[in-house]
């Protein structure tokens, strides 16, 4: 069968998806170890039966709502390419916004601080747009770490990105951050317990979707931490309607808010007055 016949019969097989023609082409390509405009240039070529075989299994695992990333084992964010896998949180372009955000704010010299950091695409997309700001970033579990680690070489971000094993700062030795050069993201889970999330989230680690108490529980916990640290501005990801009940939690700060492309604010700016 052809590279044409076999994309033309999984985007048929997906149609119940959002996107089942790209969904089809990044399964196929992973197949072949080719790119998309590799497929589009070959559509004639022949496919042999073992990859025709595996490009099948693929389909199957996708029918039933496995995430294309998770299948191929990448996924691109912010024009770059991050492997990730069912222990991380799969980047999604709103956190975009948060990346875009905080670019336009930070300065050469200052210090990010990435709490919940999964793959590490937020410090990893930041310094590799900033050359002169270096990175701590945690996460809970180790497992996460161990994809973020290998992110970090890939963009040998070694010596700028420091990783701590850590529930939320519990872990991370304060006392080296300056305040005035301090600049904290956070992507945490936000998901309310009760939320119907849609079947391909389902196959995320509910460590890195949920939390309790209106899915701000953990957010409040680490604006309590930094309390005391008082950074320079902190950046979270939300839902709209968390954002009033963590815009005052913390005392001293300005409030302001990013909208994604729908026009829901999903990005909580917190300024140190």
């Amino acid at each position: 069968m052809t590279i044409k016949k076999l994309i033309d019969w999984a985007t048929h097989a997906l149609l119940e998806f959002d996107s089942p023609r790209l969904d089809a082409e990044l399964l196929l390509s992973h197949v072949l170890k080719k790119d998309q405009a590799y497929l589009l240039a070959h559509d004639d070529h022949v496919v042999s039966y073992w990859r025709i075989e595996l490009f099948k299994r693929l389909i199957k695992k996708r029918k039933k709502a496995m995430p294309v990333a998770y299948l191929i084992g990448h996924k691109a964010f912010y024009g770059l390419d991050f492997y990730v896998n069912r222990h991380v949180l799969i980047p999604r372009p709103d956190t975009e916004i948060l990346v875009d955000s905080v670019l336009a704010y930070i300065q050469p010299g200052d210090t990010l601080l990435d709490v919940g950091t999964g793959s590490g695409c937020i410090p990893i997309s930041i310094l590799m747009n900033q050359s002169r700001v270096n990175a701590v970033a945690t996460d809970i579990s180790k497992k996460a770490l161990v994809v973020a680690k290998k992110n970090v070489k890939k963009y040998k971000l070694g010596r700028r990105i420091q990783l701590y094993k850590s529930h939320l700062l519990q872990d991370v030795p304060l006392d080296v951050f300056d305040e005035d050069y301090l600049v904290v993201t956070a992507n945490l889970p936000y998901v309310p317990p009760d939320y119907q999330v849609n079947a391909e989230a389902r196959f995320e680690p509910a460590l890195a979707l949920y939390a309790e108490e209106d899915g701000v529980s953990l957010y409040q916990t680490l604006l309590d931490q930094l309390g005391s640290l008082r950074p320079r501005a902190i950046f979270l990801e939300c839902y709209e309607f968390q954002l009033a009940i963590l815009a005052n939690h913390l005392e001293g700060y300005s409030l302001k808010l990013t909208k994604n492309l729908l026009g829901e604010a999903r990005m909580l700016m917190l300024e140190r007055d």
